[in-house]
């Protein structure tokens, strides 16, 4: 993995933390002198794992190798960085989380909780960028 994004520009933001052989950790919480919510990509698993705004996934979900997982990585990074996605994070009246997904940058105010979200009873939704003073909250 560090061969596949050392060559990103935004690892320069970024620590890397080895742990063992088969985990290594690229930590990204600025962005150029800017403070952000820490984005983390580990390797566990022959997978990539990717975190952001309180949402996770992990790639490869189209590539065929670890080369074609990075540029995925890279690619959904980006994305939150240039504000392109934002997450829409669900909690319910006690404050505790339902569940969380990735929106587009216009979208406002999302459709609705998924619908295994619903059973946690969601009643407000934080729509989340990498700089926290852009969060906005509406009531589900």
């Amino acid at each position: 993995m560090f061969r596949a994004l050392s060559g990103w520009a935004e690892t320069l933001n970024g620590r890397w933390t080895r742990w063992d052989e088969s985990y290594l950790l690229l930590e990204i919480n600025r962005l150029g002198e800017d403070a952000i919510e820490p984005i983390l990509i580990d390797t566990a698993d022959e997978e990539l794992h990717v975190e952001f705004g309180y949402w996770e996934t992990d790639l490869p979900e189209q590539a065929l190798d670890a080369e074609g997982a990075a540029q995925e990585a890279i690619e959904l990074v980006s994305d939150w960085l240039s504000g392109a996605i934002r997450t829409a994070v669900f909690t319910n009246d006690a404050g505790h989380w339902c569940g969380s997904m990735v929106v587009e940058r216009d979208t406002t105010r999302p459709l609705a909780p998924s619908e295994g979200m619903l059973s946690f009873n969601p009643t407000k939704v934080e729509l989340r960028s990498p700089h926290r003073r852009l969060w906005e909250t509406y009531s589900v």
